[in-house]
């Protein structure tokens, strides 16, 4: 871990680029017509049903009546691709939770979207707001015991900080990954590993802020953020003349999003401006601010496409940059593999064709062994180690004390992605250390928690 010696940083502040400078307003783009697509539109319209928007296939689900469907937000800096599967659903100003295929998990009363608990573990908050204890208590225990029984986590009413990782721009002009949980945090050069988890490759760009920083103790720093971000290179070396008000990740997508007078753009990998600087933010709701209902942020690209909004209609934006779907549509939700969008009867799911949702255990290093039985949905778990951390957990490269030790957790949230049938009482869990890149490994699961 590098220290920083310097007490402060210096103050970035770079003039913002004006909006739309050299950048082509996108167009919508149709997509080409196939044999398959122009059939299940004529179906639909000769059956009296919505037509499938461009590029779309529809499936044989129900058509949901929801007056909106919005998708659960999470915490970018520790969850690359959303494990969840699950949306936040409103009828009548009331919002609840669904399973991404439509299955009803929670019905609509919460007086606010709901969102997931920063450590990414299946913990929903929000749906008791609004109610006294004595009502809530009895309320949380019933649905407690109904969401373990299906396997869709917990409810959660507390208001737990979680983690931070960032990247950050010093006065040194030395780009650091800065990382910590509610209080002081340290600072560590960027790693290849990380660069390559974040952006794409060791080379890559990621978005960097500048602030001030106070020295707590030893190797532990405040860092106040100025709110000013700059895509840059390990090095320091910024990739446009641009600053933002709120920037994204790339990790394995194409393109990013980030926020610069009140709008959202998409850049490549380089740092061009891939779409006109025209777009809504769609999700993260601030359920603690004056206007709880306006949302963030702009959607990241999942398996390689984003939702966007312009001046309130919503459409699907490809890795190029363009429309796939153009926006048009009262309400579009994509998941990475399925789309609902809704139309003047309500929510209707359609596929892209050839595009699935990509499995967690493709990036299964080969020394890891990988597992023959997976859970139906991500099982959560918890481990509890003492105060002083001397019980830490033993993460190994397979399912037995015979394997190597990969790591040693301490108390943390994992998430379980399957077992071995010929070693019962082992799991292969993804652990995420604050201080370093997410892994996989396998635990021993006697000495696991359910996570309440």
């Amino acid at each position: 871990m590098k220290k920083v010696l310097s007490p402060l940083l210096s103050a970035l502040l770079l003039a913002g680029c004006a909006a739309g400078t050299d950048v082509p307003t996108v167009q919508p783009t149709a997509a080409p017509e196939t044999p398959d697509t122009a059939q299940s539109s004529e179906t639909a319209e000769t059956a009296g049903a919505a037509a499938a928007p461009q590029g779309l296939i529809p499936t044989d689900a129900p058509v949901l009546d929801y007056d909106d469907i919005r998708l659960i937000a999470y915490v970018r800096e520790f969850q690359t691709y959303p494990d969840t599967d699950y949306y936040t659903m409103c009828r009548d100003g009331k919002w609840g939770l669904m399973r991404s295929d439509g299955t009803e998990v929670l019905p609509c009363r919460a007086p606010y979207p709901l969102f997931e608990c920063g450590w990414n573990a299946h913990r929903w908050h929000g749906y008791t707001d609004g109610m006294t204890w004595e009502e809530i208590e009895p309320l949380q225990e019933q649905l407690n015991a109904q969401l373990k029984e299906t396997g869709d986590g917990v409810l959660c009413d507390a208001h737990d900080g979680g983690g931070y990782r960032m990247f950050v721009y010093l006065q040194d002009a030395s780009v650091y990954v800065y990382a910590g949980s509610i209080g002081p945090g340290e600072f560590a050069a960027p790693t290849d590993e990380a660069l390559c988890l974040y952006s794409g490759r060791a080379d890559g760009i990621v978005p960097t802020v500048s602030g001030t920083t106070t020295h707590e103790s030893d190797d532990w720093y405040n860092f106040v953020s100025d709110g000013v971000y700059v895509y840059r290179d390990k090095n320091g070396t910024a990739a446009n003349s641009c600053t933002y008000s709120a920037a994204d990740f790339f990790f394995d997508a194409p393109l990013a999003p980030a926020q610069r007078d009140g709008r959202w753009v998409y850049l490549d990998t380089t740092g061009r401006e891939a779409t006109g600087l025209c777009y809504d933010a769609v999700y993260d709701f601030d359920i603690y601010s004056d206007t709880p209902l306006t949302a963030a942020r702009a959607a990241p690209l999942l398996n390689g496409y984003a939702v966007v909004c312009r001046d309130g209609q919503f459409g699907l934006l490809d890795g190029s940059g363009a429309e796939f779907v153009p926006c048009t549509y009262d309400g579009l939700v994509w998941d990475g593999s399925t789309a609902w969008v809704k139309q003047n009867d309500g929510w209707h799911e359609y596929t892209i064709p050839g595009v699935a949702k990509p499995d967690p255990l493709d990036t299964l290093s080969g020394d890891i062994v990988a597992p023959d039985t997976r859970p139906t949905r991500t099982d959560t778990v918890y481990f509890q180690a003492d105060a002083d951390s001397s019980n830490r957990l033993n993460l190994r490269t397979g399912p037995g004390t015979e394997y190597d030790i990969i790591d040693r957790i301490s108390s943390s949230t994992l998430r379980v992605y399957g077992y071995a049938s010929t070693a019962p009482g082992w799991a292969l869990v993804r652990y995420d250390p604050l201080y370093g890149m997410p892994h996989f490994g396998w635990v021993s699961t006697s000495y696991l928690l359910p996570a309440e």
